[in-house]
């Protein structure tokens, strides 16, 4: 009985020999990836967005309202202070490495301006900053702004006369194109609206209410704009004017 309960006695394995490495097949180690000396390009600077009828201000003192957007452009006012209220109407469109917004004067100090391109900087030290508030008797219907092709909708276009407020320019300052269109949301073919060729500069113009209405838009719509071009553009109601006295 205890003979049964006894183990074998272990064996010592025998150690197979390792096998001698070859003269001629010397190891190949494997490269460690090293950094290209190419710098990857940095990311365009984020620029505020705002919507068109947005209340914005200042976040500096000394800004400049222009007549067009960059910085070679004619001042119209000078030097708002910080704070400075602004009703933005379109943008933002760069020019001189800023993005620039088409504003309205909605503060009551001076100095005093009806409208004008500023400068908004780029996050995270803008140079126009958001109120969180919209104009209550704010005329615009849509805004867009892009580099190439865009898309927007549905847009309501409702009773009353409607326009259009267009910017564009070739960044690379030869030339571009410019074209919008609108095509109502039942379906139906695309409604050509503005086409343009921009130059050299910073090209601009409006659709007047009676174009716009022989668009015969109405209802919800899409607006597409086709271009290689830097654009922003508004779609706005316009009041109606009062009819002109009579001169002698």
């Amino acid at each position: 009985m205890l003979g049964a309960c006894t183990f074998p006695a272990a064996r010592t394995p025998t150690g197979t020999p390792s096998p001698s490495p070859s003269p001629s097949a010397s190891p190949t180690a494997t490269p460690t990836p090293i950094a290209s000396a190419t710098a990857s390009p940095t990311p365009a600077a984020a620029v505020p967005d705002f919507a068109a009828g947005e209340i914005v201000a200042t976040a500096i003192d000394g800004l400049r309202v222009r007549s067009l957007p960059g910085m070679e452009s004619r001042v119209i006012a000078g030097l708002l202070p910080a704070a400075f209220e602004l009703r933005v109407v379109m943008g933002p469109i760069p020019v001189d490495d800023l993005g620039w917004y088409l504003v309205t004067d909605a503060d009551a100090r001076e100095p005093q301006f009806e409208e004008g391109w500023v400068a908004a900087g780029s996050e995270p030290d803008p140079l126009l900053t958001s109120t969180g508030s919209v104009s209550e008797d704010s005329p615009y219907v849509a805004s867009m702004d892009q580099i190439g092709d865009a898309e927007q909708g549905p847009i309501e276009i409702g009773a009353g006369d409607h326009a259009i407020r267009w910017i564009a320019l070739d960044p690379q300052r030869t030339r571009c194109s410019f074209a919008a269109s609108f095509t109502p949301a039942g379906g139906g073919d695309p409604i050509p609206a503005i086409r343009a060729t921009i130059g050299t500069g910073v090209d601009r113009g409006t659709l007047q209410p009676q174009s716009f209405a022989a668009l015969r838009l109405s209802g919800p719509v899409f607006a597409r704009v086709e271009s290689d071009c830097a654009w922003a553009l508004v779609i706005l109601r316009v009041p109606p004017t009062a009819s002109p006295s009579p001169t002698s």
